[in-house]
């Protein structure tokens, strides 16, 4: 666990080396500060005036060094927990760019409590982790004191010291199995309200907000039974060990009279062993919950170190570093297979720049497969993808998406104003207006209320769907790509929406390489080369006037369709 904690926390963890040295001194002082304040109850008895005074003076200095070195720790720790949390956030952030299609498969709500909850604990968990070693030596170097003041106190004392941590351990273990069985119910809700916020309109439409309140029930009782359960064992450890501790303290007392009544000891070194007692069951409590505290930081932790470590995911990337492609895209035999189940078998084909190619299929074709491939999601079982000759995993990370973009069929805008959609991509404000005009938006934005500072609602729900597919299309041409590929992008639109995205394609492909999937028979129309897959397979290649009594064209779109 240390080991995976000091590799995520590579950046920050010097900061933990002094703080480490500053407890050191704490720990030290901690341990002589009730000598000297022991010996003042003795100098007190004796009447002895110059060596209290002076034993005053030295405390005063002690506890003057304690408050400097504690708020050095303090200062310490405070950096350390920021520098970590914006580090963690920061890669744990930069790892989900990394995910493709697996990001879907993990819960929404266990990936945001990862990011913020999880990125926090782990600033937290240094801290408990140092006050464990702290603790574990403060009272080891106690009980040499009390056994060297008396064996059999001492000896009693370990006993009970060693006992009080065996039962305070098997508590919190099960304590934090059942906070751990509380934190899953936490997630499952967290994404369930995220469903909720997605898709309140269906809940409206379909009036299943009953339903859907069951689901909550189900999750707010299962979280309240694993609750109950380790309150259980709280009450129990909190309860029940402190009556071992006040039994033990009883006998403290009778033992240290004993000793007084036989001049073996004085009244100070009974205040230094009642002191010392106190602090031994304190740091002990907190040598059991702080384990049991990093124990449930370490959930985060491992949550974490999955996401991080998950190399599954990892895209490898060449040094070819050519920013100026001609934007030649060949597939040459290329075969993918999804869990185990073929998807594209043996595709080969060309696109080349100021031509159209159309790929059309049905639904499970191996269309989405074949862009997955070009966008480098995904890595072909077999075969190669080549633009300008060169294989695509030779480029660097940089090049590649500096030169191949995609408007998918779901356009996404984030919740900010169009200049600050644009400027994500280019900054260029100037150049952010002659792609709007070049896609025909530019109208339409400046007739907003704030034009081009006009804040977009969640999702655009501002803007209609050819509106947000239009500056989309605006963003992937401020990247400058040669290559640009368009996703069922007139998917849902009406007729004149897609028309003026036609015309938008036509002009872009004087100075791109445009590919385009789509089932619509318009697109397949403007295609200067027109492919039809079925089932993993090009059948087809041609134009769509040479294609149009075709068997796989006629399936695809339908005889009384053709046109």
């Amino acid at each position: 666990m240390i080991k995976k904690y000091f590799k995520i926390c590579k950046k920050t963890r010097w900061i933990l080396y002094f703080f480490f040295f500053v407890l050191f001194i704490l720990g030290v002082l901690d341990l002589v500060i009730p000598i000297y304040a022991s010996k003042i109850i003795d100098y007190l008895t004796n009447k002895n005036l110059s060596l209290f005074v002076r034993t005053i003076i030295i405390l005063s200095a002690l506890f003057l060094t304690t408050n400097l070195f504690s708020y050095f720790a303090c200062k310490l720790y405070s950096a350390f927990f920021r520098d970590s949390f914006i580090e963690n956030h920061k890669m744990i952030i930069n790892r989900l760019y990394d995910y493709n299609d697996e990001l879907i498969n993990i819960p929404k709500g266990k990936i945001i409590s990862t990011v913020n909850i999880d990125a926090i604990n782990i600033a937290e968990m240094a801290d408990y982790m140092f006050n464990v070693l702290y603790n574990f030596s403060l009272i080891i170097c106690m009980l040499i004191i009390f056994i060297k003041t008396s064996i059999v106190l001492g000896v009693v004392i370990l006993l009970v010291v060693i006992i009080y941590m065996i039962l305070a351990n098997k508590l919190t273990k099960k304590s934090s199995f059942y906070m751990r069985g509380q934190r899953g119910y936490q997630d499952k809700l967290t994404n369930l309200l995220s469903q909720l916020l997605n898709g309140i309109k269906e809940i409206k439409t379909f009036n299943i907000k009953s339903s859907l309140n069951e689901k909550y029930d189900v999750l707010r009782r299962g979280w309240a039974k694993k609750y109950m359960l380790k309150r259980k064992y709280v009450i129990a450890h909190n309860i029940g060990l402190k009556c071992m501790m006040y039994i033990t303290k009883i006998i403290l007392y009778v033992v240290c009279a004993s000793l007084i009544f036989n001049n073996k000891i004085t009244i100070g070194i009974v205040i230094l062993l009642i002191n010392y007692f106190n602090n031994i069951f304190s740091y002990a409590g907190e040598l059991v919950n702080d384990p049991a505290t990093v124990r449930n930081y370490n959930i985060s932790l491992e949550r974490v170190w999955i996401l991080l470590e998950n190399n599954e995911n990892d895209t490898i990337y060449g040094n070819v570093n050519n920013n100026y492609t001609d934007g030649r895209v060949l597939f040459k035999n290329v075969s993918f297979s999804y869990k185990d189940t073929p998807t594209i078998k043996n595709i080969s084909f060309e696109s080349i720049p100021n031509k159209i190619t159309v790929i059309a299929g049905k639904a499970g074709s191996g269309k989405t497969t074949l862009f997955n491939i070009l966008l480098r999601l995904y890595k072909p079982n077999k075969g190669s993808v080549f633009i300008d000759d060169i294989k695509i995993e030779e480029y660097t990370k940089e090049v590649y998406y500096n030169n191949v973009s995609v408007v998918n069929q779901e356009s996404f805008l984030f919740n900010m104003s169009i200049k600050d959609n644009l400027s994500m991509v280019n900054k260029d404000v100037n150049k952010q207006i002659e792609v709007c005009k070049r896609v025909g938006i530019h109208d339409l934005i400046v007739k907003l209320p704030k034009g081009y500072d006009t804040i977009l609602s969640e999702n655009a729900g501002n803007l209609s769907g050819g509106q947000k597919r239009l500056l989309s299309l605006a963003k992937t041409l401020l990247t400058g790509s040669e290559i640009l590929l368009f996703d069922e992008v007139t998917s849902s639109l009406d007729s004149g929406t897609t028309k003026e995205i036609i015309n938008v394609m036509k002009d872009l492909k004087k100075d791109h390489t445009i590919i385009i999937i789509t089932h619509k028979e318009e697109m397949m129309k403007i295609a200067d080369e027109l492919i039809i897959l079925n089932k993993g397979k090009i059948v087809e290649k041609g134009t769509y006037k040479s294609l149009i009594n075709n068997k796989h064209l006629i399936n695809l779109i339908g005889k009384d369709k053709l046109a």
